[in-house]
């Protein structure tokens, strides 16, 4: 059966969430309701004989949002791709405004968006202001005093490597908190912006909201111990913005459209 990678980029604020939940509006809701309605058993392009279920790469909750969101999902009969445009206008003339398709390519039938993934990167932005700020406020952290950069930016080179998050995390039954952060870092882009870039191999449940939180507090003068990894940032700052999978090509440019209002 045709494998359809799908690259979608939303706005988390008046979501529940990525996954779909019931009687809950959600990313994987709208979307799978959307996709019936044009390829479902009655639909309006061509008709699957079931029901079309999507797989996303990565889970992300109530509030964050996404550049990247890669899922998959499988239908009869195929799609055609010659014009892919046609196609990405199709799903999203039927989508909600807050979120959008930018790809769509048929892949292998083994695979499967969130197992084959190797890393996900996400970011997350902080606004220092005394006052606060008045656009862009779905998008960003709003934080009051002043944070030292420097002290902040040391420590975040701490956590790159093979550790043991469990500490800044909500682990389910039997979980590791081991992961492989393969990127940490913060960037400065102004005295009133500052952006963390944070990538893994996987993460746990609230690990980068709580990062960010423990940085904070370093940027106030603390010093990170059991106390400061309990803090998690509001989702609102927090954006997937890349899923990496095996034999990827570096010259393939990435799906962005500019449509979300996250910019990087």
């Amino acid at each position: 059966m045709p494998n359809y990678k799908l690259a979608l980029e939303y706005n988390g604020s008046d979501f529940h969430g990525s996954q779909a939940q019931p009687n809950k509006r959600t990313v994987q809701g709208e979307l799978e309701t959307c996709l019936n309605s044009l390829y479902g058993p009655e639909g309006s392009i061509v008709q699957n004989p079931e029901l079309i279920f999507t797989t996303f790469s990565s889970r992300t909750d109530t509030g964050v949002h996404a550049l990247e969101q890669i899922i998959n999902f499988k239908l009869e009969p195929s799609i055609n791709l010659r014009n892919d445009f046609k196609v990405l206008a199709a799903i999203n003339n039927n989508l909600p405004e807050d979120i959008v398709a930018v790809k769509i390519k048929e892949v292998a039938d083994s695979f499967h968006a969130r197992h084959d993934a190797t890393a996900r990167e996400y970011l997350y932005k902080i606004f220092i202001r005394r006052h606060r700020p008045v656009l862009r406020l779905d998008s960003l952290m709003w934080q009051k005093e002043p944070l030292d950069f420097e002290r902040m930016a040391k420590h975040a080179t701490t956590l790159v490597g093979e550790q043991d998050f469990s500490r800044f995390a909500k682990l389910e039954a039997e979980d590791s908190g081991l992961c492989e952060v393969l990127k940490s870092e913060l960037i400065q882009e102004s005295k009133l912006c500052f952006k963390y870039k944070i990538k893994a191999n996987r993460f746990l449940r609230h690990m980068v909201r709580r990062i960010v939180g423990e940085l904070i507090q370093v940027g106030q003068g603390q010093e990170a111990s059991a106390e400061t990894c309990n803090l998690s940032v509001p989702a609102s700052g927090l954006c997937l913005i890349d899923v990496e999978y095996p034999n990827c090509h570096p010259e393939e440019p990435k799906a962005t459209s500019g449509s979300l209002s996250v910019p990087l």
